[in-house]
């Protein structure tokens, strides 16, 4: 079985481990086989009166019982532990292997999809082994041990009423061969299902706002149609399967009582025969009969673990040098020559080239599309330039040296779009540095304007957020997020849009605390506010994949280039605070929008 399904193979690794159960499994399964074949012959003995005593039948049939039932309970505890606690290391290796993920691989992907695949095909698995997988060796042993014994009591009989056998295991095998790829494309729609449901729920506030709910429940009911179109297929070969197992299972019993009578007259079968052959041809049939289903469930738990191990060969990110140690005279970052495609076609970055000093505060200003974002997921190692694309060097080492996680130890990022977990404030505060003490989180939080308004809550910092910050303001969660990049004190910090979607009045908290977590940093930060650029030791100008300008706003201005433009066009009503109209946050923020947009 493993060589045809190589998914089972895989599988055997987790379930290795917790071999002791598995043998406790398989050795009561045995034992209840047995059981059932001396049963079958103490019967044939009684029938014949050759027994024995009474009370001699009364201690078998109840010694059968007193190993018959501690057996049966063994087997469903066994295989549900050795099922759950593999199913459980699996669980932990994919969701390690996730966050492991390289960002190429997770971006192409749905959340949905990947928690479908911890949740739905876990569970087939587990069903098959709790319910199923003692059945793989009950059904053989109890097998061979009954029909070894009915062809020493009658080979004609077991011959006439098997005749029929090998026609009906040719049906099933027919009919099974396609479950496993139904199984694995029922498992792919269900993962789409999950992601559309999921979509509808995170973003509610924006299908109500658009009246989208009729577009996503037609988007649902399309694909809800299509897990119940394959799944029906499924089950149309089930329902095709299930009537051989009941033919497989009733003509041989019509058979022995047929042939069996006419044996009995001839003198070539006892009564005791009969009997023994009407109790064992049970365990003859019934596995025979079971072998469809069998098939079956095995080729549908093949599907799922085939679907849940396509996520453990998803690439990943590769492993750097750890305690990589820093050249303290070398800048910061640099970048030479830098060309980075997505795709491999369209080229995002094209030959970029420029460092940052310690210390050094420089913005990044551009239009849509053109590269800001990019230069911070290089920088984060969520993405490497091919080996001919140009050098990426972060404090003096080259992007290629670093391991992932210690790279990623050395900054800290604020993004436009703060990431809350559902979790206390505390808690979210704190994953900054996991080692922090109440303390450090809470002058952490203070330093960037948060704890104010956290001690005001209900609960202060146990206050729990919903899912993403919900019930937080954008500037209250902008500040949570700011707090966190406090904690984790990094010597590089990124900004990437931190106060683009706050209003004037949590814009101002937010940038007095960016403006106390970048002293003595060393900060790289995309702006589209006025005050960022200004306040800027340095202004980087994209446009299309390059770097157009590069220097200090004055600079800039002075050189009456695409940044003279850009700033003449959008934001010269800032400079005169005396103009009665537009006050100077009024204009940056009227602005705004045009540093992105004004720069083609």
């Amino acid at each position: 079985m493993s060589k045809r399904n190589p998914a089972f193979s895989r599988l055997a690794r987790y379930v290795k481990p917790y071999f002791p159960w598995v043998a406790l499994t398989v050795f009561a399964s045995l034992c209840v086989a047995a059981i059932d074949i001396v049963l079958g012959k103490a019967i044939e003995r009684l029938a014949e009166e050759t027994f024995g005593s009474p009370v001699a039948m009364i201690f078998m049939v109840l010694g059968m019982v007193l190993v018959g039932m501690p057996c049966k309970f063994m087997i469903k505890y066994a295989s549900a532990k050795f099922s759950v606690s593999a199913l459980k290391d699996l669980r932990n290796e994919l969701v390690d292997r996730f966050g492991d993920l390289a960002m190429s691989s997770v971006e192409r992907r749905f959340t949905g999809d990947l928690v479908s695949r911890l949740t739905n095909n876990t569970a087939v698995l587990q069903n098959f082994f709790i319910q199923h997988f003692a059945n793989l060796f009950y059904l053989p042993v109890v097998f061979i041990g009954a029909l070894t014994l009915l062809l020493l009591t009658s080979w004609k009989l077991v011959l006439s009423s098997l005749v029929l056998m090998p026609l009906g295991i040719v049906l099933a095998a027919l009919l099974n061969k396609p479950i496993q790829s139904y199984s694995a494309q029922l498992q792919e729609k269900i993962s789409e299902l999950n992601v559309v449901a999921q979509d509808a729920i995170g973003g509610i506030a924006i299908v109500k706002a658009f009246n989208m709910q009729a577009a996503f429940l037609k988007k649902y009911t399309l694909i809800m149609d299509e897990v119940i179109r394959q799944g029906l297929r499924m089950e149309k070969r089930y329902a095709a399967i299930t009537p051989i197992g009941v033919a497989l299972f009733s003509t041989p019993i019509i058979l022995v009582i047929a042939y069996g009578g006419y044996l009995i007259a001839q003198g070539e079968l006892s009564a005791g025969g009969i009997v023994l052959f009407l109790y064992l041809i049970t365990f003859v049939l019934q596995p025979i009969s079971m072998l469809p289903t069998m098939i079956s469930q095995v080729k549908e738990a093949a599907g799922a673990a085939q679907h849940l191990f396509e996520a453990l060969d998803w690439p990943t990110e590769r492993k750097g040098q750890m305690n990589l140690p820093v050249r303290p005279t070398a800048a910061p970052v640099r970048f030479e020559a830098v060309t980075f495609s997505y795709d491999g076609e369209t080229k995002v970055l094209d030959r970029i080239s420029f460092q940052v000093n310690e210390g050094e505060t420089v913005a990044i200003v551009g239009g849509s599309g053109g590269g800001k974002s990019t230069l911070f997921k290089l920088l984060c190692g969520f993405y490497e330039p091919e080996p001919e694309g140009g050098i990426i060097e972060v404090f003096g080492r080259p992007l290629s040296d670093w391991d992932p996680a210690e790279l990623r130890a050395r900054l800290s990022l604020v993004s436009q779009e703060s990431y809350l977990f559902p979790a206390t404030i505390a808690e979210n505060i704190g994953y900054g540095r996991t080692d922090a003490t109440r303390e450090e989180i809470v002058e952490a939080a203070k330093a960037a304007h948060a704890h104010e308004f956290i001690m005001q809550l209900p609960q202060g910092y146990e206050t729990p957020l919903g899912e993403r910050g919900g019930g937080l303001s954008g500037g209250q969660k902008q500040r949570i997020s700011i707090a966190r990049a406090f904690l984790k004190d990094t010597p590089l910090l990124l900004l990437d849009e931190p106060t683009s979607a706050l209003d004037s009045h949590s814009e101002a908290l937010v940038q007095s605390a960016l403006k106390s977590m970048m002293g003595g940093r060393t900060v790289l930060v995309i702006a589209h506010r006025l005050s960022t650029v200004r306040q800027a030791d340095r202004i980087l100008v994209l446009d299309q994949g390059r770097i157009a300008e590069s220097g200090t706003h004055d600079e800039l201005l002075r050189h009456n280039g695409v940044y003279s433009k850009l700033y003449v066009q959008q934001f010269a009503a800032a400079e005169d605070e005396d103009t009665g109209g537009l006050d100077r946050s009024q204009a940056a923020r009227r602005g705004e929008r045009g540093l992105q947009a004004g720069v083609r």
